[in-house]
């Protein structure tokens, strides 16, 4: 499997344009107190912190179960659990630089987790990346956006985004363990350096998130 070096940060300048139907039709803006948004700041902070460390963890972890696959003689699912493992790095990274820009404490992690089954291991990865995408994540924004922090806006949807992503693959490679249909898997995948945006079969020109360009994308097969 070949996989390019995962040394990369944020480079993502935000622009904002407002044409005549949106200021028409501009919802009212929700003003906080000082209190108000120094408590969003600080709770932004706590919620990087936890998504750096569920991000640590899910690096290691999907690197552990990859393995896993591989022993159980799927081949082509290993190959998707690195390439997930690849683009948790990303959301990690990405993560840390939020925190360094804050000036914020940076846990420790030692990631614990247990290897079971590929089949158990795609339940529960299915279940949490649900989790985070529906759940987690979606009240991780409105801290931050709430704390008007925009570098952890755009660091939180790009791993939202991206995690609904893997929720589909792994829901896809646990129905083809079911049904007996693990050829038709993919045997290719392109994450993203930028925002770990996850690809299978072909990468597009640029990235639907981070508008990176293909060419940089990282390979796995």
């Amino acid at each position: 499997m070949k996989k390019s070096p995962l040394v990369y940060s944020i480079g993502i300048v935000l622009g904002y344009a407002c044409i005549a139907w949106a200021c028409n039709n501009e919802k009212p803006q929700v003003k906080f107190t000082t209190k108000q948004h120094m408590e969003a700041e600080a709770q932004t902070i706590k919620n990087m912190q936890s998504a750096f460390e569920g991000e640590v963890t899910a690096t290691a972890k999907y690197d552990a179960y990859s393995k896993r696959a591989e022993s159980d003689g799927y081949h082509n699912i290993a190959l998707l659990y690195n390439a997930v493992s690849a683009a948790e790095n990303i959301h990690a990274i990405n993560h840390l630089a939020v925190l360094n820009d804050a000036g914020a404490t940076i846990p420790i992690i030692k990631p614990n987790f247990e290897v079971k089954s590929t089949k158990e291991n795609l339940n529960e990865d299915i279940n949490g990346e649900a989790f985070e995408a529906k759940t987690m994540y979606p009240q991780f924004l409105k801290s931050a956006e709430e704390a008007n922090n925009q570098i952890a806006v755009l660091s939180l949807t790009y791993a939202m985004k991206t995690e609904q992503k893997h929720k589909f693959f792994f829901e896809q490679a646990l129905g083809d363990i079911n049904s007996n249909t693990l050829n038709s898997l993919p045997s290719l995948y392109f994450v993203c350096p930028a925002c770990g945006n996850t690809y299978s079969t072909a990468a597009p020109r640029h990235c639907d998130f981070s508008l990176t360009e293909g060419k940089q994308f990282i390979k796995f097969e």
